[in-house]
């Protein structure tokens, strides 16, 4: 999917939460105001309309698990249906798993559907049906929900797995799994998310470049700042965003530019609460990067612009300089 037109979308809040919790440098406050691509809400609201309710009787983690492991496999939809509320189940039970054996337990199903899966070159160069089996979108699925579930569980030791789930043939399960090393925190992580914002999916580009800002390793600087010249907006903006966070002031001018509502004149297909919230990220990144050249015009907006939200986000924004 090309978003080169559509807004980072906010994820859900407790996402979010959990992923400040990772790292607690203040610069990563901001983190929680970063807007994903439209594609993550979509989806994610796929899943909490068709799983997210929590009933009483809600079985635990572990039975879901051991439908993953043992159901009929390939083509056999109870497993990513499993794993789809197993990763409800974990996310509302984070805290109380995260550590235990059951998070190496959902690390050793995602590295066993991994080995399930190779890339369409190795599959061309290997064996055909693999490379079918690599793209039965219930296989996809599959490891899309175990990323997520490592990803809540800020499972350090998945690091790798999820590393190597970067080669996966779905985009959206790429984004999933860039998430996931984004919730996980390991700046070792780094240089690999780095290598997916030359994607051709421009989801997969915007992902990689808000993980980027999550991770902040200190490699991957060059790669944001090429981002900066990325031909989806959403991509740019996002890249400078990740960079504030890392103290770079590379997209300072970007910032500047986005925060003026003249800017998006010509996206159309955005709606005005979008534009909005790209404007408040905005603000909050000039505010970490307290540039002279930009106090002006934060002044400018807390005074003038139309939105209260905005207004706050550059009353911050000045107090912190």
């Amino acid at each position: 999917m090309d978003s080169n037109e559509n807004p980072i979308a906010v994820p859900p809040e407790e996402e979010l939460n959990d992923l400040t919790e990772v790292r607690k440098p203040t610069s990563l406050l901001v983190a929680q105001f970063f807007l994903f691509p439209l594609i993550i809400i979509a989806f994610g609201v796929g899943i909490f309309v068709l799983f997210g309710y929590m009933a009483y009787d809600e079985p635990p983690p572990e039975e879901y698990l051991a439908v993953i492991r043992s159901s009929g496999g390939y083509f056999d939809r109870q497993r990513w249906q499993a794993a789809a509320q197993m990763t409800n189940v974990i996310a509302t039970r984070a805290d109380e798993l995260r550590g235990t054996g059951f998070a190496d337990e959902v690390l050793a199903a995602y590295i066993d559907a991994q080995a399930t899966t190779v890339t369409g070159r190795e599959a061309a160069a290997s064996d055909p049906l693999l490379g079918l089996l690599s793209l039965d979108p219930d296989e996809s699925q599959l490891r899309r929900f175990l990323a997520m579930s490592l990803g809540y569980l800020q499972h350090a030791p998945a690091v790798p797995a999820l590393t190597r789930g970067l080669n996966d043939p779905n985009a959206e399960t790429q984004i999933w799994t860039l998430w996931a090393l984004g919730m996980v925190g390991d700046p070792s992580a780094g240089p690999a998310a780095a290598g997916m914002i030359g994607s051709g999916d421009a989801g997969v580009r915007q992902m990689s470049a808000y993980v980027l800002g999550v991770l902040r390793n200190p490699l991957t600087r060059e790669d944001l700042q090429n981002a900066l010249r990325d031909p989806a907006a959403d991509v740019r903006w996002t890249a400078a965003m990740s960079l504030a966070q890392m103290g770079d002031a590379t997209g300072a001018d970007l910032l500047i530019e986005v925060t003026d509502r003249s800017y998006f004149d010509g996206f159309e297909e955005m709606s005005d609460e979008d534009k909005e919230t790209v404007i408040t990220n905005a603000v909050h990144c000039l505010g970490l990067l307290k540039l002279d050249r930009a106090r002006g015009h934060l002044a400018e907006l807390r005074a003038n612009d139309p939105s209260l939200k905005v207004r706050a986000a550059a009353i911050a924004a000045l107090e912190a300089y």
